[in-house]
């Protein structure tokens, strides 16, 4: 991962992580700053996660992605997404209405935004490492799952499309990582988080971070077979998509939202695309 990730930095001359000091980049035109040797820059952009604002601004083109799929007519969804449901059966029937409730959207986004802003500072430069990163990720697991997909029944994450294109593809992907992530992960599990680190529930730091993921991890897995158009119960699949859940939310966790969400974009994109 490390050689892919350097090499992406010979490329490209991209400055890795969020981390950097101000002064490094006020000090532009000095020749010190060429010669930084890219491990200490990896070293760098993996030595903690990408902070919320950072990552907010990130993740903010797979919104509009799924957004602009939406309004072109995008048919589908994938696993829990059952936003893009709603939001396509809304865009058909009403699409003033819609427009009105993307509106409100945006300006919620804005107003996250804006929040964030007060405590983090935006890194552009951490969107190409972090891109990369995640790619690798993804793949990854797109990899492992079609050796599944061989060897365990053709377990593959579900689809209300038996054979999406590749738009429909990009945009249930899009819509599935940012929704499912935000959800699960940022509300869920970062929920947990907090409240196993306050005095009503004393269970250490640790501990804490098992219940937390456990218990998104399974709930992720388990609304995959909720609802109408859902897929039928099978243990291996559930056990499977839990330990993909339990994946993701390491990544949250021990990277940041960015990299937990275009992960999970990008792995599902890899799955649709190849399938």
């Amino acid at each position: 991962m490390v050689s892919g990730i350097e090499a992406l930095a010979a490329l490209t001359g991209a400055t890795f992580g969020p981390e950097m000091p101000d002064e490094v980049f006020r000090r532009s035109g000095d020749s010190q700053l060429s010669a930084t040797p890219t491990r200490a820059a990896l070293r760098r952009h993996f030595s903690g996660r990408i902070d919320p604002f950072t990552s907010a601004v990130l993740i903010f083109p797979l919104f509009l992605t799924y957004q602009i799929g939406i309004l072109a007519g995008a048919h589908g969804r994938n696993g829990a997404d059952y936003i893009t449901d709603a939001l396509i059966r809304l865009c058909d029937r009403d699409l003033d209405t819609y427009l009105q409730l993307l509106a409100g959207m945006v300006a919620v986004y804005a107003g996250t935004l804006i929040w964030l802003r007060r405590s983090g500072r935006f890194h552009p430069r951490a969107f190409l490492p972090m891109l990369a990163e995640s790619a690798l990720y993804g793949f990854f697991m797109g990899g492992v799952i079609r050796v599944l997909i061989v060897r365990a029944d053709r377990i593959v994450p579900f689809l209300a499309l038996a054979d999406p294109g590749l738009g429909d593809a990009i945009v249930i992907s899009a819509g599935a990582g940012f929704h499912e992530e935000l959800v699960f992960r940022a509300v869920v599990m970062g929920g947990l988080l907090r409240v196993a680190a306050t005095p009503l529930m004393p269970l250490g730091r640790v501990a804490g971070l098992v219940v937390a993921l456990t218990v998104s991890s399974l709930l992720f897995s388990l609304v995959h077979h909720i609802g109408p158009q859902a897929e039928p119960f099978t243990l291996l699949a559930f056990v499977y998509r839990s330990l993909a859940g339990a994946i993701f939310g390491l990544i949250w966790h021990t990277r940041g939202l960015a990299v937990a969400v275009w992960t999970h974009a990008l792995y599902d994109l890899f799955v649709l695309t190849l399938r």
